[in-house]
């Protein structure tokens, strides 16, 4: 794909060329591949020497201008050997091009920016282009990755502005752009436009040159510069705008019964376990006349939710312009992204500029990138039920009986201080929440890095490569007077639980900068002697980090109403600050031999030095060896006609992780003694001077091959990472004077997996082209070995068992199957027991593209299947009583006769005997005997019990849990690449208009209100289906 990019961009900028080139006697011809005698549709072909050229039109002909005859044309496609053409007359020139066996062997780029053939990676790379991740651009560039790796699971989840998490074979993978190890910068602070490619280096062993930072695998990104084009300027403009076009997963509320806790009205209740909204004559509040009277108890909110919801919209935007030269290139670009919420007053914007270039003067290179980026939003609101989100108030916690528009600009009844309200405590207006409890955040980033490099000798080279990145990043978060709620567990820089401001008012900001400088030296080169190849590296890093964070907050609410600053708190503000520090040295080398292109063997090994741990263990060593062995090699000539490459390969490396920052550090913690005396407290934990790093060792085998000219291709690889020497704070006895000490526990956790790649082009002829490409993966967790003084006594952990265990209370039940009941109630365990895993089974995407000349059409779609996972919304949707599956003969019948109970639950009742437990839970005795229960109770009591899940704590009910599996067709987009001919009539080098869609259907196993792809789920936001169109022009 990084080849069809630089083929792309090099012949629309050729073509614009031969239009300026000038007058001469037109040269005609025609291109085909050798390989099945079709056109090669958008071959370069350039007069040798200069910057003239142009590109095969569908059938595979060209014209261009030559100023004389014996000119020498240069024509080339991607995947088949260049060819040289003398011209010697007008007439036709037949071209046939055949197969480069060179150019199927693709250059990967892997760790330290060192450049491999695909042949000789002895561990898992996956690419990914640039291109791919432009077709559908949205808010941010990870959820476009989503389903293209094997391996990569992102968790996108609906919450407005919310980051997608990444997570590579189970780990936070280690993000490089141009060579740099950052430590601040993210995936969202990069604009897909600006991408030129991305190598996914998978496990310890790929990115092992890293050290501890790169354990878990990689992530590297190189941007564009300029220096993939022709000579000359080129100016590119694109806009992907896509609007909100109904909802995958949204909520829905019964709007049969109101408000009420006990089957009958109440005006001050919350929940919805009320009488029905028949029409009946009942005081409510008048957010009109602002008053309580009389009138019909109608359900006129049952689309409160829907017409609460506003038009949402992701538009992208992107401008750059390219230069290449002689002996140098450069690109400026500027991208703006705009994402509009659904709910009231929810925007988020996000610009960054960037500026790079290279300059090539033979023996010596320079490189340099620097950028800028900005994530800002006036107001982010509230995500989950601890944190209030809106759907607390106007989903969850109000019945149907009033009509949320009523209120929209009119949700004060006292301006500053008291809400024009429905409900006169323990819930807000939404409008109230949408515009009066803010939540501000932003995000500035600035990076730069330069490398520079000196061919010493054909043999050697020395390269200096430094990055530098500074953040800022700001929260605030302001609550009006007369606000119901506070803020809850809404975090902001310096606080994650800020719970501040209820009835009062309140103000909190907070504040975290820092900066990384990663800095590498290399001496690098490559050797042949004979059949043998050597290359070598020598080099060295230091890293370095430091985050200062300062937070303040109101105390007693604010003095004056609107006026949010510390100076308006009541009391003495609180602040506080920390800062953190970190300097990693490294020194390290790698050797890699080849003999025949046949063998291929690796091995590098690092040494760190990390101020986090003592001086007795801060210097850890990391060795790595990987190889790969070219089957195809030793086959039959004859099997060359079908298949390009096939080898096995294999890698091991043991890798380290150092403590966290101050981990390991005895401290004071200040406090008040009396009155306004403070004092210190002296630390509870010990820890010793021979703390070693956590650590782990890999190994990998894999096989990959290539077949039909690059037109079908597999990957598949098996993995086992052991882990080790866990940092552990354990408990000690009280005669030490401690409560904990911190140590290396000698428990071993396993993970295994398997990943497998398919790749091909089923069809390919003059018109006809599609490309599919398939990914699974899966891996899970275990237990290899457990340390018998701090190892957790559950009966699920245990050599062999799943390290993932999803645990829980269960519902007590008899040796049948049946729900137990005692006085008509519900009976749940007091033991917890593991009810299945957390972990997927396995992940999966495909994306295929389908081209008909002008026109392609690519689907990218992708899928978790297994995995368990709490529901906190249809949870509590049960609970308060809105779930469109309360409404049944049950509940009306204890509407109908709301003090007696009649509800039977589904089970059984002890009648005799006994039970006896062990300390896990285990039945040791049991000499219960059941009947039938009989005992009803109200139908709300029994769901209260049944999905007696909480959010704040436990992992709930299993009424509550749900499988993670789903399906989304996550991308769509229909394009149509304007003719060139009709393009250059316009001054344009290339021109192309689209149709785009993001997140077009979903299905799900369980869930059927909320989204799974978030990978949990707490009052998730509306999944939001983006229809839209996309333009690019090229000048």
């Amino acid at each position: 794909m990084k080849c069809k990019i630089s083929y792309f961009v090099t012949s629309l900028l050729l073509l614009v060329s031969t239009l300026a080139y000038g007058q001469g006697f037109q040269a005609k011809g025609n291109v085909i591949s050798s390989e099945d005698q079709l056109p090669l549709i958008g071959a370069s072909i350039v007069v040798k020497g200069t910057t003239n050229g142009t590109i095969t039109d569908v059938d595979g002909n060209f014209s261009i201008s030559v100023p004389k005859t014996g000119t020498v044309l240069v024509i080339s496609y991607v995947g088949m050997a260049t060819q040289e053409i003398t011209v010697n007359s007008s007439k036709p020139i037949n071209v046939v091009l055949n197969p480069d066996s060179e150019v199927l062997a693709d250059v990967v780029v892997t760790a330290l920016g060192i450049k491999r053939s695909e042949k000789a990676l002895g561990y898992s790379v996956q690419k990914v282009s640039g291109e791919s991740l432009q077709k559908v651009p949205g808010i941010d560039v990870a959820s476009s990755l989503t389903g293209k790796v094997a391996g990569l699971l992102v968790k996108n989840s609906s919450d407005f502005a919310t980051v997608p998490d990444l997570s590579i074979r189970g780990e936070q993978p280690l993000l490089v752009i141009d060579g740099v190890a950052y430590a601040n910068k993210t995936l969202t602070d990069i604009a897909a436009e600006d991408i030129e490619s991305m190598s996914v280096l998978k496990g310890a062993t790929a990115s092992a040159l890293y050290g501890f930072r790169g354990a878990s695998g990689a992530i590297l990104i190189t941007t564009k510069n300029g220096s993939s084009n022709s000579e000359g300027v080129s100016v590119d403009i694109s806009t992907n705008t896509m609007f909100h076009a109904g909802y995958l997963a949204i909520p829905e509320k019964q709007s049969v019964y109101g408000r009420g806790s006990n089957n009958i009205y109440d005006i001050n209740s919350t929940e919805s376990w009320g009488a029905k909204m028949d029409g009946q004559i009942l005081t409510q509040w008048d957010p009109i006349a602002k008053e309580y009277r009389d009138y019909e108890y109608l359900p006129v909110g049952k689309d409160n939710f829907k017409n609460f919801l506003e038009q949402g919209y992701i538009t992208n935007n992107n401008v750059n312009v390219s230069y290449k030269g002689k002996i140098a290139s450069l690109r400026s670009s500027f991208n703006w992204t705009e994402n509009k919420g659904q709910y009231p007053n929810q925007i988020l914007d996000k610009f960054s500029y960037t500026f790079g270039g290279d300059i090539n003067l033979n023996k010596f290179k320079l490189s340099s990138n620097l950028s800028y980026s900005k994530r800002y939003s006036p107001n982010m609101g509230s995500n989950g039920y601890t944190s209030y989100d809106p759907m607390y108030s106007l989903l969850l916690n109000s019945a149907a009986d009033y009509n949320i528009l009523d209120y929209k600009n009119n949700y004060w009844l006292k301006e500053g201080e008291v809400q024009n309200w429905t409900y006169k405590d323990a819930i807000n207006n939404p409008y109230f929440d949408a515009y009066e409890k803010r939540n501000k955040i932003s995000r500035d980033i600035f990076n730069a890095d330069f490398t520079a490099s000196y061919d010493i000798t054909k043999w050697l080279k020395a390269t200096v490569r430094s990055g530098l990145d500074f953040y800022v990043d700001r929260g605030e978060l302001s609550i009006s007077k007369g606000s119901y709620l506070s803020s809850g567990n809404t975090a902001i820089p310096g606080n994650q639980w800020t719970w501040n401001g209820t009835l009062t008012g309140a103000y909190m900001t907070g504040q975290t900068q820092g900066w990384s400088m990663n800095t590498d030296f290399l001496l690098t080169g490559d050797k042949e002697f004979g059949d043998f190849n050597v290359e070598y590296l020598l080099g060295g890093t230091i890293f370095y980090q430091e985050d200062k964070t300062i937070y303040g907050s109101t105390q007693g609410g604010i003095s004056v109403p609107g006026f949010f600053s510390l100076k308006a708190s009541v009391n003495p503000a609180t602040v506080e600050q920390t800062t953190y520090g970190q300097q990693v040295n490294s020194a390290y080398g790698r050797l890699a031999l080849s003999w025949k292109r046949l063998v291929f063997v690796e091995a590098t090994g690092r040494n760190d030095w990390s101020s986090t741990l003592p001086k007795s263990t801060r210097s850890y060593f990391y060795p790595s060896v990987s190889g790969s062995f070219v089957v195809s090699e030793l086959l039959p000539e004859s099997t060359k006609e079908w298949m390009d490459m096939l080898k096995v390969r294999g890698s091991w490396t043991m890798s380290k992780t150092p403590p966290a920052i101050y981990a390991i550090n005895q401290d004071y913690s200040v406090n008040t003694v009396w009155g306004d005396y403070k004092g210190a407290s002296a630390p509870k934990t010990l820890y010793p001077s021979d703390v070693k790093p956590e650590a782990s060792s890999t190994y990998e085998i894999g096989m990959q091959g290539f077949f039909f000219g690059n037109r079908l291709s597999f990957d598949v690889a098996y993995y086992n990472k052991r882990m080790y020497d866990f940092l552990v704070s354990a408990p000690v006895t009280g005669a030490t004077g401690y409560t904990g000490i911190y140590v290396n526990s000698e428990e071993e956790i396993t993970r295994r997996g398997w990943e497998l790649t398919l790749g091909g082009t089923p069809i390919k002829t003059r018109d006809w082209q599609w490309d599919v490409n398939l990914n699974w993966s899966k891996y899970a967790r275990y237990y290899t070995q457990l340390d018998p003084l701090y190892s957790t006594k559950k009966p699920w952990i245990k050599v062999g068992e799943r390290v993932d265990a999803y645990v829980t209370k269960d519902i007590l039940r008899d040796p049948d199957g049946n729900m137990i009941f005692e006085n008509g109630r519900l009976q749940y365990s007091k033991y917890d027991s593991s009810i299945g895993y957390s972990d997927p089974d396995w992940l999966w995407g495909l994306n295929t593209t389908l081209r008909y000349k002008n026109f392609s059409l690519f689907v990218s779609m992708d899928g978790v299947v297994g995995g368990l996972m709490g529901t906190r919304t249809e949870s509590y949707m049960w609970q308060t009583g809105i779930h469109p599956g309360s409404v049944n003969a049950y509940r009306e019948q204890d509407v109908a006769d709301p003090g007696n109970p009649h509800f039977i639950g589904p089970g059984v009742k002890v009648i005799s005997g006994d039970v006896v437990y062990d300390a896990y839970g285990n039945i040791l005795e049991d000499t219960r005997k059941f009947a039938p229960n009989d005992v009803p109770t109200t139908y709300k009591q029994y769901i209260i019990d049944l999905h007696n899940s909480s959010a704040w704590g436990g992992n709930g009910s299993p009424a509550d849990i749900y499988a993670k599996t789903f399906f989304k067709i996550r991308e769509l987009s229909l394009t149509y690449d304007v003719p060139s001919s009709f393009a250059s009539k316009l001054r344009m080098k290339s021109a192309s208009v689209g149709l785009v869609a993001q997140n077009l259907l979903l299905w799900s196993k369980d869930f059927k209100y909320s989204d799974p792809d978030g990978g949990t789920e707490d009052l998730s936001d509306p999944s939001s289906r983006y229809l839209g169109f996309n333009i690019k022009v090229s000048f």
